[in-house]
């Protein structure tokens, strides 16, 4: 990742960063992507079925408001392969060890985002936004966990949210470079 980094935005230079640099950060969005799965930041996604429909082999009468859990999605041993374990090279197109391409695997198996015509219009803003991030941080600091072994401390709702986190920032920039 931090290669990756200094690939687009290289240390002791000045920061001009375009989205073209962005597009170049395949490793991070990849990383991006298994967060999402491994965590998603909503944990349900409600439907409103109007008609009677059938649905993972059971029939719902119109009216019905169903709740998906998407954390059980995105660790179904169907879709995905240790799906405890966090593994970005399962979204790396360049990787060698990558599991599953975007083809083999369910077009629902993934909704960090939402799917099909409820899919978020912000995800591509998101994802630059979080590309973004991670190049500003990463290029200045290093970060490094307090306690490796300590759990997340999180609330989970209708969303997830860490409460805290604790870590040590090193500043990797020069005076000049800020």
């Amino acid at each position: 990742m931090i290669n990756e980094i200094d690939s687009v935005s290289p240390p002791n230079t000045s920061f001009h960063l375009k989205h073209e640099d962005l597009l170049k950060l395949k490793y991070c969005d990849a990383i991006i992507t298994e967060l999402g799965r491994i965590m998603p930041v909503p944990n349900e996604i409600r439907r409103y079925l109007k008609n009677p429909s059938e649905i993972a082999g059971y029939q719902w009468e119109a009216e019905t408001m169903i709740h998906i859990y998407i954390n059980s999605i995105h660790s179904n041993k169907n879709h995905w392969p240790n799906p405890e374990i966090f593994d970005p090279d399962r979204f790396y197109k360049e990787s060698a060890n990558r599991k599953m391409n975007d083809k083999a695997r369910h077009k629902y198996s993934l909704v960090t985002f939402g799917g099909g015509l409820r899919n978020c219009p912000g995800k591509k803003l998101a994802i630059i936004e979080l590309l973004l991030l991670m190049v500003v941080v990463f290029r200045k600091y290093d970060i490094d966990l307090v306690d490796i072994n300590a759990p997340l401390n999180i609330k989970s709702g209708s969303i997830t949210t860490c409460e805290e986190l604790q870590a040590k920032f090193h500043n990797t920039m020069t005076e000049k470079e800020l």
